[in-house]
């Protein structure tokens, strides 16, 4: 749905909706039964086929489904201002995000792993600006004229991760994917807001109650759903000052200042670089550590999302 609310202002708000079927997995066709701990003795008696150990079949069995809903308003050239902001409020599922990240914790309980997908960010807005400052009425015309400032703010939830159990093994089935359990009675949001703890640049991120997840008992699989929780979210505001100044009729020359993370935000990543266990009844209290930002690329500075406040300068001849 779109709506025109003034000569340079548009405002659309729509719905979008995807499902996916017969979408390929990996699953253990001969996994064992239930054993007890790490024993793996009932796989000669109980598996399907008692001469092999782990068979991995890709089967046309998972989905996939997302709903979204979008909102963008648009601002075309009034008085020298182009903008558009866009909010999605979306929710994807599925069994699967990736086919060969990792087997199930129980093959034959597929649609057990239904839930938030890897990917799955709830909130999302994005917004960029464009602003063509109005010449100056005293100095020099070069000076004066061309000037443009740019923006882009960018703020989006974290994605989801799953709390595995620290007492692995303990289905007895070889998969090793058992997840914690979760304990009656206690919210895992409650109590502890997301905060860091360390030193400024990494450090813990806590977003839920370390009593909330025990590790999965023997001989049984954990309760707890994949992709429980979510992780800390993203948010950046860059911006860019641009001097357009005509050379000759053909050829301009363009100096900008660009600045990236402007108010040097810290954008973690997920906890415990994307693998995260129970605390092991408070054994083991870090067991969800960040270590990381997000898109951090062998600690090269101004290289990736989550890089802290840098600068670059660029002068451009445009023909």
């Amino acid at each position: 749905m779109q709506r025109t609310l003034t000569n340079n202002i548009e405002l659309q708000i729509g719905y979008v909706g995807s499902s996916g079927r017969r979408l390929r997995a990996l699953l253990d066709e001969n996994q064992a039964g239930l054993g007890s701990g790490g024993a793996n003795s009932t796989r000669p008696f109980f598996s399907q086929y008692p001469n092999y150990g782990v068979i991995n079949q890709i089967q046309s069995v998972a989905t996939s489904d997302y709903n979204a809903l979008q909102a963008t308003l648009r601002i075309s050239n009034w008085h020298g201002l182009t903008a558009q902001s866009a909010y999605t409020l979306g929710h994807s599922l599925d069994e699967i995000s990736e086919i060969y990240l990792y087997n199930p914790q129980n093959s034959l309980c597929f649609k057990c792993e239904y839930g938030n997908s890897d990917f799955d960010v709830r909130n999302t807005s994005v917004t960029y600006l464009n602003y063509m400052l109005p010449a100056f009425a005293h100095g020099p015309r070069a000076l004066t004229n061309g000037w443009e400032i740019n923006s882009l703010l960018t703020f989006h939830g974290g994605t989801p991760f799953t709390i595995y159990s620290s007492n692995s093994g303990s289905s007895g089935t070889n998969e090793f994917a058992e997840r914690a359990n979760r304990t009656p009675g206690i919210n895992p949001n409650s109590g502890i807001s997301k905060s860091v703890q360390g030193n400024s640049t990494t450090g813990y991120y806590v977003n839920w109650t370390p009593t909330a997840y025990t590790p999965s008992l023997n001989g049984q699989f954990g309760n707890s759903h994949r992709n429980d929780l979510h992780g800390p979210g993203f948010s950046d505001v860059d911006l860019s000052v641009f001097k357009n100044t005509k050379i000759t009729s053909r050829v301009n020359a363009q100096f900008r200042v660009e600045m990236f993370n402007l108010f040097n935000r810290l954008n973690l990543a997920a906890p415990g670089d994307g693998f995260c266990t129970d605390t092991n009844n408070g054994a083991n209290p870090n067991a969800c550590a960040i270590s990381t930002t997000i898109g951090a690329n062998f600690g090269a500075p101004g290289i990736g999302a989550g890089e802290p406040f840098n600068t670059q300068l660029a002068l451009k001849i445009i023909f």
